[in-house]
């Protein structure tokens, strides 16, 4: 998960593209469904985002 946090990932708010790095990434997953790794960005104007970043097999 280290390399997901090295990378930029292409973020839209409001209509405006940014290409961030994530300030953290962790792993949702339910019991008995496949999981997603999220990461959480921060804006240029202060706005902090979640996106779904990968999908984890099941």
């Amino acid at each position: 998960m280290s390399d997901l946090l090295d990378r930029e990932f292409v973020v839209e708010v409001g209509g405006e593209k940014y290409r961030l790095k994530p300030e953290k990434i962790w792993v949702l997953q339910p019991p008995g469904k496949p999981g997603v790794v999220i990461a959480l960005f921060k804006t240029p104007d202060g706005k902090k985002v979640r996106k779904v970043v990968a999908r984890l097999p099941p």
